[in-house]
């Protein structure tokens, strides 16, 4: 989203009613303001594009709450998401889970 532009784009976009904006996964974590969290469970070490060489941290800032996807789910990543729930609430950190098959609609 960075590379793209779309992180600036999008701030745009969501001023507009003709908008709309669908994401599974990462793809909701990336709506809220920090990352960090979410460390547990993804490779923020990780480059997959040589033009980012540092891990960002920052989400596209639309939302408060982190959104943490997968929560009690069938899926790989339910057990991590566990365990970034006791990290938010360790550190004050307002989350939102959902179960796979679950949406958040905002209008």
């Amino acid at each position: 989203m960075k590379l793209s532009g779309f992180d600036k784009i999008i701030h745009e976009l969501v001023k507009r009613n003709d908008f709309l904006y669908g994401g599974y996964s990462a793809g909701t974590c990336v709506l809220c303001n920090s990352l960090k969290a979410l460390a547990i469970v993804d490779k923020p070490n990780e480059f997959p594009y040589p033009a980012i060489t540092e891990t960002i941290w920052e989400g596209l800032g639309l939302f408060e709450d982190i959104i943490l996807p997968h929560y009690n789910s069938d899926h790989h990543e339910s057990a991590d998401i566990d365990k970034t729930i006791i990290y938010c609430k360790e550190n004050n950190i307002a989350y939102k889970t959902l179960r796979d098959g679950e949406v958040i609609i905002i209008k």
